[in-house]
């Protein structure tokens, strides 16, 4: 997916940020949270309709910020494999390409000693919010005598 995703038409440029928490959490508002930002300029070469970006697009790149902030922001003893199990998007407003937009993402929640995450995520620009979204993240834990 990079390869495709990294042309002129496709992912023109991509720039991200990560805000450590102000405090010794991820969690807190939005002033003293973790979060990460990203910045991404989009041709027509992932368009759905035309000047349009593909909804699974959209999706595709909040599920990589928001995966993201939890790899920035959770310390390296609890760090494991951590996989999307759940994403749910809400569609607000389409996103118009050529265009840039700017992904936002923070973790609302953690469970089970940082097994569970759960992260928020928007997609926005010009003042407009183009769609949100929320997730849950879990880690792997082996099974048996595997070898990878």
């Amino acid at each position: 997916m990079a390869g495709t995703f990294n042309s002129k038409d496709t992912i023109a440029h991509l720039l991200s940020f990560f805000r450590r928490s102000s405090t010794s959490s991820p969690i807190g508002d939005e002033h003293t949270r973790a979060e990460v930002r990203r910045f991404y300029a989009f041709g027509g070469g992932l368009n759905a309709h035309p000047d349009l970006l593909h909804g699974g697009v959209i999706a595709c790149i909040l599920d990589s910020t928001m995966g993201n902030v939890i790899g920035f922001s959770m310390p390296m003893s609890r760090k494991t494999s951590m996989f999307t199990v759940q994403l749910n998007v809400k569609y607000e407003k389409p996103v118009k390409t050529p265009g840039a937009v700017r992904t936002r993402a923070w973790i609302s929640k953690i469970e089970d000693n940082g097994r569970k995450i759960w992260v928020n995520g928007i997609v926005e620009g010009d003042g407009i919010i183009h769609a949100k979204a929320e997730g849950m993240w879990l880690s792997s834990k082996p099974k048996g005598n595997v070898n990878l």
